[in-house]
C-alpha cells in the first residue's frame, strides 16, 4: 500500500480545510456556518482525512497484524459512515439566498458623484 502519497494526500486536504476555516472566521458574517452547505462537507472531509491519515501511519507498522486488520476494517468504515452522513447533511441544508445590497454600506462605484445610495 502506498503510504506516503495517502499520506501527502491527507495532510494537504487538512491544510485546505483548516486554512478555509480560518478564512471564514475573520469574515463577519451576521448567519451562522453550521446553516451552509460547505460547512458540513469540509468537516465530513476534515474528519475523514484527519481519522485516515493516523490510521494509514499506524498501518504502516501494524499491516500483517490479523487483528489490527480487524480493527482497520472497523476504525476505516466507521469514519466513512460518518463521512456520508456528513455530506448527507449537506445536501438536506438549502443555503440562503445572497443579496448584495445587503452587503453593502454604500455605492462601490467610484465615478459616481454621489457615493453613497438614495434607497428612498
Amino acid at each position: 500500500m502506498p503510504f506516503l502519497p495517502i499520506s501527502i494526500e491527507h495532510i494537504i486536504i487538512l491544510i485546505f480545510t483548516l486554512y478555509f476555516f480560518f478564512e471564514v472566521l475573520q469574515e463577519l458574517v451576521v448567519e451562522p456556518i453550521y446553516s451552509k452547505a460547505i460547512f458540513w462537507i469540509l468537516v465530513a472531509f476534515l474528519i475523514n482525512s484527519a481519522g485516515n491519515f493516523f490510521l494509514f501511519i499506524y498501518l504502516k507498522n501494524s499491516f500483517n497484524d490479523a487483528n489490527f486488520q480487524k480493527q482497520y476494517t472497523i476504525i476505516y468504515t466507521t469514519i466513512t459512515v460518518f463521512k456520508n452522513l456528513l455530506l448527507s447533511i449537506s445536501i438536506i441544508i438549502k443555503d440562503s439566498p445572497k443579496n448584495e445590497s445587503d452587503n453593502l454600506l454604500f455605492d462601490v462605484d467610484l465615478d459616481s458623484l454621489n457615493p453613497y445610495k438614495n434607497q428612498h
